[in-house]
């Protein structure tokens, strides 16, 4: 009868060490699936940040392709070639209108054309 009382005890310390060492587990378990969770939340945000960057790339890469062909019309007109077009009065302002209004033109309808085909959001 003193053996199994001894016997018990060690047993009950044990079951004891064991509910906690279990109590532990699931709370580290539970930290690590809130871990995860927040790395995908980080992970999500600067995919959106990076894809945002990407956006802002890409329309200021359409406006500067604009403004390319637009001084691409200039240096055309600075060459210093006879067109007829020195003795009108109203030819540098149709030029500047014109080339104004088409790289304008030209910039919406690359965007246009980016949304529609899905590569800009």
């Amino acid at each position: 009868e003193i053996l199994e009382e001894e016997s018990d005890e060690p047993e009950l310390l044990l079951e004891s060490y064991m509910q906690q060492s279990l109590s532990v587990v699931n709370t580290l378990e539970l930290l690590k699936g809130q871990i995860t969770s927040t790395e995908e939340l980080v992970t999500m945000k600067l995919d959106a940040i990076r894809n945002r960057l990407l956006y802002i790339s890409t329309m200021v890469s359409i406006a500067s392709l604009c403004v390319a062909t637009a001084s691409l019309v200039g240096s055309i007109f600075g060459m210093n070639l006879l067109n007829n077009l020195e003795n009108d009065a109203n030819a540098f302002a149709q030029v500047l209108i014109g080339t104004i209004l088409g790289s304008i033109g030209l910039f919406i309808l690359i965007s246009f054309l980016a949304y529609r085909s899905g590569v800009l959001p």
